[in-house]
């Protein structure tokens, strides 16, 4: 299912993480995958934000779960990166699936949760989704939150689904096989042949993130990875 490249949170080495600005500079650099990361709001709407709060990457201040989706929407996702990016807003989820419609872009949505927050998470992606989108092939939906991912696959089984983690030594299989997954995520850092191959042998779909190094990528792929997430997608695929 997997592409060999797929664009991190956009193309977060070139545009603003998390933005359709991303979504275009990833596309432009051939993407036809684009990972991306969503949070519930205050008002269990969806917005495009990896971490639990806006400090980072946003001009504003606070947690996203306590932020309503119009007070997130009007923030500067731009001006943290470079004064050329100054006024991009953080789209919620429904505008970037708009976006990713356009750009012809297949998108792995990381569902990110606040504890306690798992089947509210999912129930609000699962409708988003089914308005939303209109591609033939659904999305992938991908979370380090097994309850999330087992809220999404009971009310909507033909949603593929990928468990993320951060290493081979978690406990990711039971998760795995219970789900039906259709792939696993994992953290490139301390990655091994040795632990890898038998996963691929048995079968078992793997996705490595994150890639920014084109020997790194080339030594993974060897090992019979399916595929790379990188924040720098057009220069590691032009690099293979």
């Amino acid at each position: 299912m997997l592409p060999r490249i797929v664009g991190h949170r956009g193309a977060a080495l070139h545009a603003p993480e998390n933005t359709l600005a991303g979504l275009r500079e990833a596309a432009r650099q051939g993407c036809r995958w684009v990972e991306i990361d969503v949070r519930l709001t205050a008002d269990d709407g969806l917005v495009l934000m990896h971490d639990p709060t806006v400090d980072r990457t946003t001009t504003a201040a606070g947690r996203v779960r306590e932020l309503a989706l119009a007070e997130i929407a009007a923030m500067d996702a731009g001006a943290r990166f470079g004064r050329a990016w100054t006024g991009e807003p953080v789209p919620a989820l429904a505008d970037a699936i708009a976006a990713a419609h356009a750009l012809a872009l297949h998108l792995d949505i990381e569902l990110k949760c606040d504890p306690g927050d798992s089947a509210t998470a999912a129930a609000a992606l699962v409708r988003e989704v089914g308005r939303a989108w209109t591609a033939d092939a659904p999305p992938l939906i991908s979370s380090f939150d097994h309850a999330a991912l087992s809220a999404v696959r009971a009310a909507r089984a033909d949603l593929p689904v990928a468990v993320v983690t951060p290493a081979l030594s978690d406990a990711w299989r039971a998760a795995f096989e219970a789900l039906g997954a259709a792939s696993l995520h994992v953290g490139a850092r301390g990655l091994t042949r040795e632990a890898v191959s038998p996963l691929v042998a048995e079968g078992i779909e793997i996705g490595v993130y994150t890639v920014n190094d084109a020997a790194r990528a080339r030594e993974l792929l060897s090992w019979g990875v399916a595929g790379i997430f990188s924040d720098r997608p057009g220069a590691i695929a032009a690099a293979l």
